[in-house]
């Protein structure tokens, strides 16, 4: 049997999932539909490891790549997603597809026989240049994006980096608050702007807010094991941190001081 695990927010599309699965091949086996973060993140410490994962890139309580930030996933993934922003950065960890919804059958189909196409040689190979990719990541983060031009109004507003205090969605639009508490609308996505900016200073601290050290003023233990971290300028919103996330901000945050 074919063990799978299908992480996906949206408890239709799971099951959807599941069903062209079953159809598809009779050797598949769906250990379950899990549908968060940090669902992921528990199943991985106390579940049976799966074959195979079907991993939505939006969960309910953040990306799926903060389950790699937490745990080690070593079982292949095919990652699903609305959006095809998230190709590369997927491809550099397990993945061996990467499916655009609606799904379809025959590109499903497709996914699951390159799964059973690979043997242990394509895997030490593909493990090998896995690693030389990550390498380049690390070393092209070190010119990580440094500036922006920012539309404001009828002008553009160039931005340094160095002036961001954090970033924040309001209403549907990314803004980004300056240390000199001016604030600006940003036309790009909180997920895009994780990945142009340097992380070693900036952090995604939840969903809704990426952080600058430089800005970080005060922590405090906060309910149920989070992390309220306290900016200056002051935020209107508390920012909190996952229970499951607390170890890697602190890890993050020791690093790069």
């Amino acid at each position: 049997m074919t063990h799978i695990l299908i992480i996906e927010d949206e408890r239709p599309a799971g099951e959807y999932l599941k069903k062209l699965l079953e159809q598809l091949d009779a050797r598949v086996c769906i250990l379950d539909i899990l549908e968060s973060v940090e669902a992921a993140v528990n199943w991985f410490c106390t579940g049976p490891a799966p074959d195979l994962i079907f991993l939505d890139v939006q969960l309910g309580d953040g990306t799926c790549f903060e389950i790699f930030e937490q745990i080690s996933v070593t079982c292949p993934v095919v990652f699903t997603t609305a959006h095809d922003e998230y190709a590369l950065r997927a491809f550099k960890l397990n993945s061996i597809d990467y499916l655009l919804k609606p799904i379809k059958k025959e590109s499903l189909r497709f996914s699951l026989d390159k799964f059973y196409q690979l043997n242990d040689e394509s895997m030490k190979v593909r493990t090998k240049y896995l690693e030389e990719l990550i390498q380049t990541q690390i070393t092209e983060k070190k010119a990580a994006r440094r500036s922006f031009l920012v539309p404001y109004r009828d002008k553009l507003i160039p931005l340094n980096d160095e002036q961001i205090a954090w970033l924040t969605i309001r209403n549907g639009v990314v803004v980004g608050t300056l240390h000199d508490d001016r604030s600006y609308p940003i036309d790009k996505s909180l997920e895009e702007l994780e990945s142009l900016l340097d992380s070693r200073n900036f952090f995604r601290a939840n969903r809704q807010f990426i952080i600058a050290r430089s800005s970080i003023r005060e922590l405090e233990l906060y309910f149920n094991g989070r992390l309220l971290v306290r900016v200056t300028p002051t935020s209107p919103n508390l920012i909190l941190i996952s229970k499951e996330r607390v170890s890697v901000f602190k890890k993050w945050f020791e690093e790069t001081l």
